[in-house]
């Protein structure tokens, strides 16, 4: 079994508490961001006869769902001629959006010629492993809300046992003009491991001083490769080892 420790925020400046004041009464107490895919397509699909089949059940092993802490409605309106940008939340406050909508990808800087506009949620999920350990961010392909019919999950990949950062929620949204209600619950996204042990989740403490140092990192060079940054994080963690003779 391999144990991988998750943290979940909604703070976008380092090394402050995981919620702000102004999101903590929107997330319960006892939130759990995470469902086993394999147990709810279990259910959802009770008697479907690709459950029996090993590519189907060996692709959902260890990919898990992450499901949004709260209530959040999203108008996006966007004039393709003039580029003007509309957007809103009736359901939160400015404070909240202001916390939580990133609205950076939709900048012609960000945007580029993508015909899809962009949007961030600051969802963030922090996981962590000891041992070498690939972790993907997949679009929740499997389950049907406003949310996976009318957006696309960016995907991505990294070893988390060498490089610690907040995965962001971030998404392609399928026209310039849509409003988007997110329930409680609903499945936003998928995270899977590649690993052939059983993969337990285990909640920490965020580790912020290593989210630092990888912040740090990326803003020495945007576009280094993953390879790269790893050997960034390598060398500092060897400098502040104290058995380390380098």
């Amino acid at each position: 079994m391999t144990t991988v420790k998750w943290s979940f925020m909604t703070n976008n400046e380092l090394g402050g508490e995981n919620h702000p004041l102004c999101v903590q009464g929107l997330i319960s107490e006892n939130y759990n961001p995470y469902k086993s895919l394999s147990k709810e397509i279990a259910v959802s699909r009770k008697g479907v006869t690709y459950l029996k089949c090993p590519a189907h059940t060996d692709f959902l092993k260890n990919t898990f769902a992450f499901c949004a802490p709260f209530d959040l409605t999203i108008d996006l309106e966007i004039d393709p001629e003039t580029n003007l940008v509309k957007i809103y939340c009736e359901n939160i406050s400015q404070e909240v959006f202001s916390q939580i909508i990133d609205t950076r990808f939709l900048l012609k800087t960000q945007q580029g010629k993508n015909p899809y506009p962009l949007l961030g949620i600051d969802w963030l999920n922090v996981l962590t492993c000891e041992t070498s350990l690939t972790m993907q961010v997949l679009p929740a392909f499997m389950h049907r809300n406003e949310f996976t019919e009318k957006t696309t999950i960016i995907p991505g990949e990294y070893d988390i046992s060498k490089w610690t950062r907040p995965v962001e929620v971030v998404f392609e949204i399928r026209s310039n003009r849509e409003k988007i209600v997110i329930k409680k619950g609903d499945v936003i996204s998928y995270i899977k491991f590649l690993c052939d042990d059983q993969i337990k989740l285990v909640n920490s403490e965020i580790s912020w001083n290593e989210i630092i140092e990888c912040n740090n990192i990326v803003k020495s060079n945007n576009n280094r490769p993953l390879k790269e940054r790893y050997a960034s994080l390598e060398k500092i963690r060897a400098s502040k080892c104290p058995y380390s003779h380098n």
